[in-house]
């Protein structure tokens, strides 16, 4: 949760404030769709994502236009430009949520191409998720896209740290780019190693590790206002 709420403020700081309650949050490298009422988790639902070479766009947007059992126009890289109309043949699976001119959110009629990168650009969910999204959002609700491939957790006993492989070669995945971010964290938690980055292909879900202890600061000797004992050799 923790780590939404993270993703919650990268959000907004893109953001403008609206009037809408419910919004969109879409992290990239997480393949993770995550939809927020105000700052609070309706749901998350794994995604699939566009590929090194059709990249998703990052950046704000709104739903624009909904529609049920929606009709694939192919792209100008299929030589068979025939629309294909709803139905077990349609890669846009029943429901189309779209959000840029060429891109939305939509279904699929596979099972297997979810947690990866493989989309035309697009934000591909199970077409039973995308069923149940489609029934909790109307056009106009914002939809923020992130590219965040590290994001820290604090917790009681500690700060954490969850990396995921950074699928569109943006070089966020460095010792250099870890300290950058963990200089926000330093001071609270110092002596956090340079963590392992997983390699690209790494499609297994690695759970959050922990970097670093919250600093103690040695016991200091209580003040007092009463005036010093003197010395023995004082006292004669």
């Amino acid at each position: 949760m923790r780590f939404i709420l993270t993703l919650l403020l990268l959000a907004l700081t893109f953001t403008a404030p609206v009037q809408a309650t419910r919004q969109i949050i879409v992290n990239i490298p997480e393949y993770r769709l995550t939809l927020l009422e105000d700052t609070s988790l309706l749901k998350s639902y794994n995604i699939a994502v566009g590929t090194q070479y059709e990249q998703t766009p990052t950046g704000t947007y709104r739903i624009l236009y909904k529609e049920k059992f929606p009709t694939w126009f192919p792209g100008s890289k299929f030589e068979d430009q025939t629309p294909v109309p709803a139905g077990p043949d349609n890669p846009l699976g029943t429901r189309w949520l779209e959000f840029h001119p060429t891109f939305g959110i939509h279904g699929t009629n596979k099972g297997w191409d979810i947690n990866y990168p493989v989309s035309g650009g697009c934000i591909r969910m199970h077409d039973k998720d995308v069923q149940e999204l489609y029934e909790h959002v109307d056009v106009g609700t914002p939809v923020t896209i992130l590219y965040e491939t590290i994001l820290f957790e604090e917790r009681v006993d500690g700060l954490y740290v969850k990396i995921w492989p950074d699928i569109y070669h943006r070089q966020l995945n460095t010792a250099e780019h870890f300290a950058s971010l963990y200089a926000a964290y330093a001071v609270k938690y110092p002596g956090a190693p340079v963590p392992h980055f997983p390699k690209l292909g790494d499609y297994e879900e690695k759970p959050s590790e922990k970097i670093a202890q919250i600093a103690t600061t040695a016991a200091q000797p209580l003040k007092t206002l009463l005036p010093p004992v003197p010395s023995r050799s004082a006292r004669k």
